[in-house]
């Protein structure tokens, strides 16, 4: 899912299966109410990114410390 959030805006590429993201719908939402379905999708996108980790781990130092 791609989600770009402008203000009380927001464009949204649900993925769909077997489908790349060009070939996915994009919706254009607005936000005119209290948990309507922007306010849905933002906490969703809120959710993954906050529950997402690092692709890649992180280089370990290996050796002496150098001191200053």
């Amino acid at each position: 899912m791609s989600v770009f959030r402008f203000d009380s805006e927001m464009l949204v590429t649900p993925h769909l299966a077997k489908l790349v993201g060009h070939d996915s719908p994009m919706l254009h939402l607005r936000r005119h109410q209290e948990d309507g379905l922007f306010d849905r999708f933002a906490y969703h996108a809120s959710e993954l990114w906050s529950n997402g980790r690092d692709g890649w781990p992180q280089p370990q130092p290996t050796g002496p410390i150098p001191s200053d």
